[in-house]
């Protein structure tokens, strides 16, 4: 049977301070009046039964996810630490053949934006059927709209099927110049962090490529609904050194390949993201959520909660204000907010805003 895995996870570091530990990006209404993991769940619902949509969080998220999805509890995979994207897709792989031998895997971030649902239906249909009768992994890739910095690239390679092709090769969040020469080759794709893979399969490429991961989920499976199931999967996600699934298994297997699609889509990885999708006045400006009041300013993203945000002179910047944070920094740093905020994750009495 076909099973969305939907990861949630994530804290959304550079959507801080909007993001928080305790209510990260996927919860939040970023765009629209439901949150982005109501999204995704309703964008994948007319392909999979709501009984075959499985979430993997961490054990804090519970909570929040029993009040936004009504979703069986069963379908929460719960990780007592965050160790990345291999690990919790792993995770998911075993849970789900421990119930079903020929499970395939929709495996898709809670946080993405993507509009144009037919072709985005009509990409996941072809991935599940070159996924199960080629046995590859599939990934889907995005037509390029500018040089960006912040997502990975994939090159296109030879064509196994009609809209199907070998990855080449995969290169990570490039700088602007690099990006923009890859563009101009005209065989590169964003790559959109979306998956669809046998979960067996899937596995077999883990103990190739991660033979020590491989082992601690082997372990996991053997007490997948015994009493002791939470606590070896904390024994053995101690042991475990964290690492993306692309850097673990996509750029090592030659059993990858890329559905090139035809949907809009953007992760809303960061605030200079968002304001693509908001409204601009006379000056470029976005104001989006609070009052403002602005002199002489120009390009520059305004987010605010409940108290009126005041600027003068300021150009192509970005100013966020919540209840107990005001972030201010130039457009084109926003990429550094996550390494801010893990700078102040590490003085004690700042944690608390984290």
């Amino acid at each position: 049977m076909i099973y969305a895995v939907i990861l949630s996870g994530g804290l959304g570091l550079r959507f801080w301070p909007k993001s928080r530990k305790n209510l990260p990006k996927q919860f939040l209404r970023v765009l629209g009046e439901k949150t982005m993991i109501e999204n995704t769940v309703e964008r994948i619902s007319n392909i999979i039964p709501n009984d075959r949509i499985c979430v993997v969080t961490n054990n804090i998220y519970v909570d929040k996810i029993n009040e936004i999805l009504k979703i069986k509890s069963s379908n929460i995979f719960k990780e007592p630490l965050n160790r990345e994207t291999a690990s919790c897709i792993g995770l998911a792989a075993i849970k789900l053949l421990k119930r079903d031998f020929e499970a395939t895997m929709v495996v898709l971030p809670s946080d993405h934006f993507i509009q144009g649902q037919e072709e985005f239906e009509k990409a996941i249909i072809k991935a599940i059927d070159v996924a199960q009768d080629g046995d590859y992994l599939v990934t889907f890739g995005i037509t390029p709209t500018r040089p960006e910095s912040g997502y990975g690239y994939i090159e296109v390679g030879d064509s196994i099927e009609e809209g199907v092709y070998k990855v080449k090769r995969f290169i990570e969040k490039p700088n602007v110049d690099v990006a923009a020469s890859l563009i101009e080759k005209g065989n590169f794709l964003w790559n959109s962090g979306m998956f669809v893979w046998r979960a067996d399969r899937l596995l077999r490429e883990i103990k190739k490529y991660l033979p020590d991961l491989y082992k601690n989920l082997m372990r996991i499976y053997e007490y997948i609904g015994t009493p002791d199931e939470e606590r070896v999967i904390r024994e053995e996600y101690e042991k475990i050194d964290g690492i993306s699934i692309d850097f673990g298994v996509m750029q090592r297997t030659h059993r990858a390949v890329v559905i090139p699609t035809n949907f809009v889509w953007d992760d809303i990885g960061s605030f200079t993201s968002l304001e693509r999708f908001l409204n601009k006045d006379e000056n470029g400006n976005v104001i989006s959520n609070c009052e403002a009041a602005v002199l002489d300013v120009k390009n520059t993203t305004i987010i605010g909660e409940k108290r009126l945000v005041a600027a003068i002179g300021v150009k192509d910047m970005l100013i966020v204000d919540t209840d107990d944070v005001v972030l201010i920094c130039p457009k084109d740093r926003s990429q550094s907010i996550k390494d801010l905020v893990k700078k102040i994750s590490n003085v004690e009495e700042l944690e608390r805003f984290i």
